[in-house]
């Protein structure tokens, strides 16, 4: 994407120097214009996501209910701690609490600040959807959706398989360990 934005950026020193040595007509001035304007806006839609946690994420699973959640604590000194369940209130508490959230994509690396993380599987009822949330930093989480949408036409159906893997800051505050470990030790 960022190759694509530097190749559109090309035209406009060609115009540049095109305007130092001769006169262009008032059509070449709109054509640029007009190449700006979609160059920006195919920037902020392709390029930077923006929204709640409900918008970028819980609206691919749509037709989906999640059944399960399971919770990993890894720490530094090699522990881990995994725990399920299938219990309606622990599932709608983080989901609750992960709503909450506005999210802006983030595409740097991410930099573990704690000497421990947290993934974070919610399964649904469909068995080819799946949802992993990876929090190292407290202020970044990654989010991996795997989910079939399908459309019927006709007597056709179309399958659009989503594959997602996207860093999001967190722009309204912070992820709290202490929710997630009272959640871990409720499980």
């Amino acid at each position: 994407m960022l190759l694509l934005s530097i190749l559109a950026i090309i035209p406009f020193i060609v115009l540049l120097l095109q305007l130092k040595f001769k006169k262009i007509k008032i059509l070449k001035y709109i054509e640029f214009l007009f190449f700006c304007i979609f160059l920006v806006i195919d920037l902020y839609v392709n390029y930077f996501e923006f929204g709640n946690f409900s918008q970028l994420v819980l609206n691919n699973f749509s037709n989906s209910k999640i059944v399960s959640v399971t919770l990993i604590k890894r720490t530094g000194d090699s522990n881990i701690i995994k725990k399920s369940s299938n219990n309606s209130k622990i599932i709608n508490d983080l989901l609750t609490y992960l709503k909450q959230f506005k999210l802006l994509q983030y595409n740097g690396k991410l930099a573990k600040t704690k000497n421990y993380s947290y993934d974070i599987y919610l399964q649904t009822n469909n068995s080819d959807e799946i949802m992993a949330i990876t929090i190292t930093n407290e202020n970044y989480i990654n989010v991996f959706l795997v989910t079939t949408k399908t459309y019927h036409l006709y007597l056709f159906n179309l399958y659009d398989n989503i594959n997602k893997d996207k860093n999001y800051k967190i722009i309204n505050g912070k992820i709290n360990y202490n929710f997630l470990n009272a959640l871990l030790e409720t499980i």
